[in-house]
């Protein structure tokens, strides 16, 4: 649970971290990867209580030595951390923006990305709810999971991508290609490995994505992220 409180006159974020599972929250997604077994898809480990919160201090604190910009931890409890507000809810801009606004603020977080990952960095679920928007800067939030645990760090990467165009593609159902030329244009300086494992895991799951298209709204932004991902990342398995 987050919910926001006032420090000094800051406003603040506190974090209480329950025992439960977040299991069903990314439920599609745990499906295809036990389904297909896609090298970048396996979940990793969540925990609850105080192993969550150790795990989130533990990567914030790696993320912003690699210049990531996620908000600072100032204050800690059991199973609880208090966070320092790093801007609006990045879902709630996309949500507000019309399309040119939306292409601006997607094209932002795919290079914030990018340049994350270009660090070392890499997130887990950089979901459109774990972005924030401060109206000049992306930045990052909610690393209760440590991909690492169960992938290295190219797959992890990969994974990134996948995640994001999951969360964006129902912004983009009327305009696929759109996204995908956003994607490819902020892959180009990606490392060779991410590029190899995204086009791999999203050329497994073709088959799936054709017959998703034809399902409810989450089963299609899957469908559309499946098909975005493997075509943004054509030209750079191409040229390898």
């Amino acid at each position: 649970m987050v919910e926001p409180i006032v420090i000094e006159g800051q406003r603040a974020w506190l974090k209480q971290y329950g025992e439960g599972s977040r299991a069903v929250a990314l439920g599609l997604l745990n499906f295809v990867a036990h389904r297909s077994q896609p090298d970048a898809l396996p979940p990793p480990p969540h925990r609850g209580g105080d192993a969550a919160k150790e795990t989130e201090a533990r990567r914030l604190g790696e993320l912003a030595a690699q210049g990531v910009n996620v908000p600072h931890v100032i204050g800690t409890g059991h199973a609880a951390l208090v966070l320092e507000d790093n801007g609006s809810s990045f879902n709630t801009c996309l949500r507000q923006a019309d399309a040119a606004g939306r292409d601006v603020l997607v094209a932002a977080a795919m290079q914030a990305i990018a340049a994350a990952h270009a660090k070392g960095a890499y997130f887990g679920q950089p979901l459109p709810r774990n972005l924030t928007w401060d109206g000049a800067n992306v930045g990052f939030i909610d690393f209760e999971e440590d991909p690492l645990e169960v992938m290295d760090l190219a797959q992890a990467q990969a994974r990134d991508w996948l995640m994001f165009g999951y969360g964006v593609a129902k912004y983009y159902e009327d305009r696929p290609q759109q996204l995908q030329a956003l994607m490819a244009e902020a892959m180009e300086g990606v490392e060779a490995p991410v590029i190899a494992h995204a086009h791999a895991v999203s050329g497994r799951l073709q088959g799936l994505a054709r017959a998703s298209l034809k399902m409810g709204r989450s089963a299609r932004a899957l469908a559309h992220a499946i098909l975005v991902v493997h075509g943004a990342t054509t030209l750079g398995v191409v040229m390898l």
